[in-house]
């Protein structure tokens, strides 16, 4: 006799980095956990800031966001669903990391 079956669905996710890409103020990705809260982390060149803002991704594991118009010099963005991964950056999967150049305005 088959066991119990579960009312809920075991999803399975790639344990492969998200991907982001940015241009102007605007980041997109895809590869994150779908319906999910990421942090895209912006740091400075030449300083020692870092800024951490909370965006969240769609039912496809998509992202579309706007880096704070407060964020100018040149910027490296990447981003993080969360996911445990022992050899990243504070144990976390994070996508690859975009080079920005934003203009003071």
């Amino acid at each position: 006799m088959p066991g119990p079956v579960s009312d809920i669905p075991s999803v399975s996710h790639s344990s492969a980095a998200p991907n982001i890409s940015a241009h102007g103020h605007l980041v997109t990705g895809s590869g994150f956990l779908p319906d999910h809260s990421i942090a895209l982390r912006i740091t400075h060149a030449g300083e020692d800031i870092t800024d951490y803002v909370t965006y969240a991704t769609d039912g496809d594991g998509y992202v579309h966001c706007e880096v704070p118009d407060s964020a100018v010099g040149r910027l490296y963005i990447a981003a993080t669903d969360h996911r445990s991964d022992p050899e990243g950056a504070c144990g976390r999967l994070w996508s690859n990391t975009c080079i920005l150049v934003v203009a003071d305005t």
